[in-house]
Order: structure tokens, then sequence, then C-alpha cells
């Protein structure tokens, strides 16, 4: 607990556990849990960097038209999430429901969404950069709902920033809104990843620069 961190250890122990099974117990494995907390924490201090002010308004203040198709893929995939883990939650999967929300939140919330809004949040469309905003906020502040059971001290410290009268322990469980789910979306954004890593990946076969501009 002292050199890993209690949140940590407990994301850890349960990612190695799987339902039914012996735990393959290692020390070296609590790092998985300590960098995922490190994700989540520096992904949070990134978004409130970036923030213009303390107001957090809710999703349905901004018109729909103005999304864009990342902000309904990251709305999709999240949706899907809290479907998937409210049935493994009745199966009293735990290992499963970590692990969705771990991939959800290292992969598709911060490597590729967050990746994504970085042209918008820095870009010269005001309104394009506060949806960006919106969107990021929304997301984070329920996936630290997601993530609260398991990790309570470091998501009620990140909570604190939303300058909230609520603890996040008191906070309503996140609903899936239907509404949101695309599955046409999701297939071109998961195309469009899969172009991109590609490209990537030559590029470091070939020792080109991440940074070169290519045809």
């Amino acid at each position: 607990f002292d050199e890993y961190g209690v949140d940590a250890v407990r994301i850890s122990i349960l990612m190695i556990s799987p339902q039914g099974t012996d735990v393959l117990f290692s020390v070296d494995r609590l790092e998985q849990g300590r960098n995922f907390m490190n994700k989540l924490w520096n992904s949070s201090r990134f978004i409130f960097m970036n923030l213009d002010n303390n107001d957090f308004p809710n999703l349905d203040s901004i018109n729909k038209n103005d999304f864009d198709s990342t902000d309904y893929w990251i709305l999709s995939k999240f949706n899907k999430l809290v479907l998937e883990i409210n049935n493994d939650y009745k199966n009293y999967k735990l290992n499963d429901v970590i692990k969705k929300i771990y991939n959800f939140i290292w992969k598709d919330y911060c490597d590729w969404y967050i990746e994504f809004s970085k042209s918008r949040i820095y870009g010269k469309d005001n309104n394009n950069s506060k949806v960006a905003k919106l969107v990021l906020v929304h997301v984070l502040k329920n996936i630290l709902k997601l993530l609260h059971p398991y990790a309570p001290f470091i998501t009620e410290e990140i909570w604190a920033n939303f300058n909230s009268n609520e603890l996040l322990i008191n906070a309503s469980w996140p609903k899936c809104d239907k509404i949101y789910i695309n599955d046409k979306n999701d297939q071109d954004i998961d195309l469009l990843m899969e172009i991109i890593s590609a490209i990537r990946n030559m590029k470091i076969d070939l020792g080109i620069s991440p940074k070169k501009r290519i045809n």
C-alpha cells in the first residue's frame, strides 16, 4: 500500500483475479494498477488545465448537431460500456467489470478521444472547442462514478475539482442513454483508428519520425 497506493493495489488485484480461479499474485503486477491511476490522474489534469472556468454544463445544454463523429463515438462506447458492466455485475463478474472499465478509460478515452479532441481544444473554432471540452467533462464524470467502487480515493479527489456539493460516493450510478449508441459511426471511427495505427507502425518500421508529415 505504501509503495503503490491503496487504489492501485485494489485495481491490480481485481485485474488478476478471474472468477473461479486462483490468483497468481506478483508484486510486479501491481504496477499495472499504479500506471492506470497515473494515467487517469494525468488525463484529468489535462482536462482541468484546459477548461475556461468552473462551469460544467449538462450534456443536454449542447445542440446535438454540434457534435462531431468522435463525440458520438465516445458517447456510444460509454453507453455500451454501462450496459455491459451492469450485466456483468448481475453475474458477479467483477474481474470482467474492471477490465472493461480499464480498457475504456485507457484506450478509448485517454489514448484516442482526448487525442482526437486536442486539435479542437486548441483550434480557432470556439464553439467546437466548447463542445469537445463538454464531452470530455461529461465522460470523465461518469467514468469516475464507474471506477469509484474500486478506486474510491483518487476518484473522489478528482471529483472535488468539479466543485460539486455532492460527494462522489453519494452520486447516482450512470444510466445508459441508448440514443447515443450508433454502431455505424462506431465502425467508421474504429476503421479510422486502425488506419492511424497502421500508419504509425509503418513509420516506426521505416525509422520515420512520428512528427514528420507524409503524403
